[in-house]
């Protein structure tokens, strides 16, 4: 776990693209702190800035104005010492490697590591995904679950601080969905990582996240920010259908409603 006691703080921060000296302004004021170690779900309507601002917590965007600082520095600085993980909505994985050889990937196309990438960590991954005697298949051979195993595995191999997922379960089925919600939890209590994991689904945000925070459209901006620690266990376990976490669902989406 990462030393520092915040994983992201944003101050006036302003999110969006440039388009030549033209700037489109998607998400702004956005005032946030997130504690080391801390599960949080982001909903939104579409186009409210949920990814973009992942994006430029992962450093693949630069902010259009105001202040972000990772793991107490630049985002720059986070994902060149690999501290931040991206796993995507489609687990983008090269379809002419293995298993084995995608998990790999990060410590052949990513330069040099802290420390070298052991068959022991590798190994530690693959189980900790459930993968075990998948390594010699493709891509092609594996369920849209198993792939999305693979992509979060690739994501964790380099032992990232904080982990940034964009809907990475939002193309799978249901009884998939909610097994993998599951594992993901899971792996979040044995590792204490930062998680930001934007969705639409209102029943997944509940579930996952110590906290919700909801985006509005049009403009972009940040509408709530819910503490859910008080109808969950310490461990940030619940049930689906516990009438605390069914009427938090509904207050969600009128919220959701009130945003789009």
């Amino acid at each position: 776990m990462s030393s520092h006691a915040t994983a992201v703080d944003a101050r006036g921060l302003q999110v969006g693209y440039r388009n030549g000296r033209d700037a489109v302004t998607i998400l702004s004021d956005v005032d946030l702190t997130v504690p080391t170690g801390e599960f949080l779900t982001i909903l939104g309507p579409s186009g409210c800035g949920k990814s973009t601002l992942l994006r430029v917590i992962a450093n693949l965007l630069d902010p259009l104005g105001g202040q972000i600082s990772v793991l107490g520095g630049a985002p720059e600085v986070a994902r060149r010492s690999r501290k931040t993980g991206f796993v995507f909505q489609d687990a983008t994985l090269l379809p002419w490697r293995s298993v084995l050889q995608n998990i790999r990937l990060p410590a052949v196309v990513g330069g040099h590591q802290a420390q070298p990438l052991s068959d022991s960590r590798v190994a530690e991954i693959i189980d900790l995904l459930g993968l075990s005697g998948l390594e010699d298949r493709y891509p092609s051979q594996l369920s849209g679950g198993q792939r999305q195993r693979v992509a979060i595995a690739r994501a964790l191999v380099d032992e990232p601080d904080i982990l940034l997922m964009d809907e990475p379960f939002g193309a799978l089925d249901e009884i998939t969905r909610d097994r993998l919600n599951d594992e993901l939890l899971s792996i979040w209590r044995d590792t204490g990582k930062t998680i930001l994991f934007v969705t639409h689904s209102i029943e997944e945000a509940v579930y996952l996240g110590q906290r919700i925070m909801v985006l509005g459209a049009n403009p972009g901006r940040i509408l709530n920010l819910q503490d859910l620690r008080a109808i969950k266990t310490e461990t940030n376990a619940c049930k689906r259908e516990d009438p605390a976490i069914v009427a938090e669902i509904a207050a969600q989406r009128e919220l959701l409603a009130r945003a789009s």
